[in-house]
């Protein structure tokens, strides 16, 4: 992944050596440490937030639609199938 943008963070100097040790003792140079930090606490959860709500905008379609879901998947995909293919008219 290329990395095109560029922040600047102040931090003290007790931060910082704490910072620095960190990433010594995990073998990675100060940038990704703070990089793969703020992928796992923020960016996961942003992420998880997306699909929840594209969840709930699905199940409140399908609450709202005058045609039930279907109870199968697997029913409703062979079902689809046939119907795709021209086997049930």
């Amino acid at each position: 992944m290329k990395y095109t943008h560029r922040v600047q963070v102040l931090f003290t100097e007790k931060q910082y050596k704490t910072l620095e040790e960190l990433a010594a003792a995990s073998h990675k140079k100060l940038g990704t440490l703070i990089r793969e930090t703020v992928e796992e606490i923020y960016l996961k959860e942003e992420k998880k937030r997306k699909v929840k709500d594209a969840v709930d905008s699905l199940l409140k379609l399908a609450s709202h639609s005058p045609v039930p879901p279907p109870e199968s998947w697997e029913k409703w995909e062979k079902e689809y199938s046939k119907l795709k293919s021209g086997h049930i008219k």
